[in-house]
């Protein structure tokens, strides 16, 4: 149901959809003041279905919670949360540009490399932000650090100013919180971009973030993920044995020190990564200073402007389950859950979550993908089960 030109909470004009999600629908609005004061803002409502699902609630209020406590020029900002008519609207600052993933398409498309300068400073201006929410101090002074879960080409914003935003912590996990939102045994955030450990149960941590962060800046240099396949059980098993091609042999113009950086960032065991995001972020700015072209935020800008005019409009959607906060993926229809067999393989029940996936670990032996509601692709069936005394089945990574 499209609300354009309704007016929320009595200052909040819905001007129109900006991107559609499976849970919620993100309108360009304006909000207006005396004088003729008006500024763009982003409104993000939750879809009439998902309303009476107290966990779906409970997940857009703890957004709109953390969001108002990180104040930071490398995160989007939530300006209000209002609710009216038993809706929920979360008001947000306004990006004008495309996200990450866009801007990675567009290169794609015009056969062309994201200069591996512009990757860095993009994944520097993440960083940044990324950080101030690993930092965050809580109201009583204590520290009270948020961990992001969800880090994706779709969750960065960059602006037509050239500024890096990290957007969309609808599953973040803030350490003060009294309880916590996921049920045990279970992970949250696009499977693709999951961390090893996640994969086999482990916490979200600091670490696991840093990890999304290096496969983000991985798939701009390539333009490829770093972790694809044609179902979800092939990527499954891609990150756990987690295999990482070394980035010269796709772009022999990287540096040896961004590859050295890269490789810690994703290294399969987390004690082994980045400590925390300003060690990772500082090592890429060391980097970026020793390069030949010097490359800014007005550099960026007029690269994310480029990249804008080669784009359709449904090219500006992300190609994946994810949103930023101006953005969103295609509104999914309705199909009955479909379910394959693997041997040796941990169950994951899968659901779409608006803009990502839940994946709950279980013991069986069959992977049953489930997603109420909502239309998944039939995955290929594989031509024989994997063989239990294969050499080529992974091993958990050592603590």
């Amino acid at each position: 149901m499209d609300l354009s030109g309704q007016v929320i909470d009595g200052k909040y004009e819905l001007v129109s959809i900006a991107g559609e999600g499976g849970m919620a629908t993100v309108y360009k609005a304006r909000v207006r003041g005396a004088a003729g004061f008006q500024r763009a803002v982003a409104v993000k409502h939750i879809r009439p279905e998902y309303r009476a699902l107290k966990n779906y609630i409970d997940m857009f209020i703890e957004e709109a919670r953390v969001g108002s406590e990180l104040a930071h020029p490398n995160i989007v900002q939530v300006h209000d949360f209002v609710s009216e008519t038993g809706s929920y609207y979360l008001v947000m600052e306004w990006v004008e540009g495309i996200d990450v993933g866009a801007f990675i398409k567009a290169y794609r498309d015009a056969h062309h490399d994201v200069p591996w300068t512009l990757a860095v400073l993009i994944g520097i201006g993440t960083l940044q932000g990324l950080g101030a929410a690993h930092e965050r101090i809580g109201p009583d002074g204590t520290p009270s650090p948020v961990i992001h879960r969800d880090v994706s080409p779709h969750n960065i914003l960059l602006g037509v100013n050239g500024v890096v935003k990290l957007s969309d912590f609808g599953l973040a996990r803030a350490r003060d919180r009294a309880g916590s939102l996921t049920a045990p045994g279970t992970v949250k955030g696009k499977l693709s971009y999951l961390a090893p450990e996640v994969t086999f149960g482990k916490p979200n941590t600091v670490q696991s973030d840093l990890f999304g962060v290096g496969s983000v800046i991985w798939e701009m240099l390539t333009g490829d993920r770093l972790f694809d396949g044609r179902t979800d059980i092939e990527i499954f098993k891609k990150i756990r044995a987690c295999q990482i091609p070394p980035i010269g042999q796709r772009r022999p113009d990287v540096p040896p020190a961004l590859a050295s950086v890269l490789e810690k960032s994703l290294a399969a065991d987390p004690g082994s990564r980045f400590a925390t995001a300003e060690e990772f972020g500082q090592e890429l700015s060391q980097i970026l200073k020793r390069a030949v072209d010097t490359t800014t935020a007005s550099t960026l800008a007029a690269a994310v402007v480029a990249a804008r005019k080669g784009l359709t409009p449904d090219d500006k959607q992300p190609d994946d389950r994810s949103s930023g906060e101006s953005q969103a993926d295609a509104k999914p229809s309705v199909e009955r859950p479909s379910s394959i067999n693997t041997d040796n393989m941990p169950t994951t029940q899968h659901a779409v979550l608006g803009e990502s996936i839940e994946i709950t670990l279980e013991s069986s032996s069959q992977l049953q993908m489930t997603v109420p509601g909502i239309k998944r692709p039939e995955p290929d069936k594989p031509d024989e089960p994997d063989d239990p005394d294969s050499p080529d089945k992974p091993d958990e990574p050592k603590p």
